[in-house]
C-alpha cells in the first residue's frame, strides 16, 4: 500500500514539474516604425516585444486607412511583418538588425525566436 502511495506521489510531483509555467521569450531590442497618414505621421516602437505572439500595431487599431511603415528591426529576432491586423494576410519578413523604407507596409507583427 505504501509503495502505491509513493509512486503515485512520484507521478504527481514529475507532473507538475512538466506544468510549471516558464518565463515567456521575447525578442531583445526595440522595433520601431513610423504610423499615420500622409502629412500626419507619428514614430513608436516596441520595446523587447514578446516572441511567437501576434501584436498588432496599437496606434493604429481601429482606424482603418492607416498604416504602419518605416520599420526598423533593433531585435535579436526576426519579424514578420502582415499587412492586416490580427497577422493576417500576406506577409513579409524583416531579418533582426534590418531595416526598410516607407512602402513597407504592415499593420501587425510577429517576432521568430530562433
Amino acid at each position: 500500500m505504501r509503495v502505491r502511495h509513493a509512486v503515485g506521489a512520484a507521478c504527481g510531483v514529475l507532473v507538475l514539474t512538466v506544468t510549471i509555467p516558464i518565463s515567456a521569450h521575447a525578442a531583445d531590442g526595440y522595433f520601431g516604425y513610423h504610423y499615420g497618414l500622409p502629412g500626419a505621421q507619428a514614430q513608436s516602437r516596441l520595446t523587447d516585444p514578446a516572441s511567437d505572439k501576434c501584436v498588432d500595431i496599437p496606434e493604429i487599431v481601429g482606424h482603418p486607412l492607416q498604416n504602419a511603415f518605416s520599420p526598423v528591426n533593433n531585435t535579436d529576432e526576426d519579424a514578420q511583418l502582415y499587412l492586416e491586423a490580427d497577422c493576417l494576410g500576406p506577409h513579409t519578413t524583416l531579418a533582426a538588425g534590418r531595416q526598410a523604407g516607407p512602402s513597407r507596409l504592415f499593420k501587425s507583427v510577429v517576432f521568430l525566436p530562433e
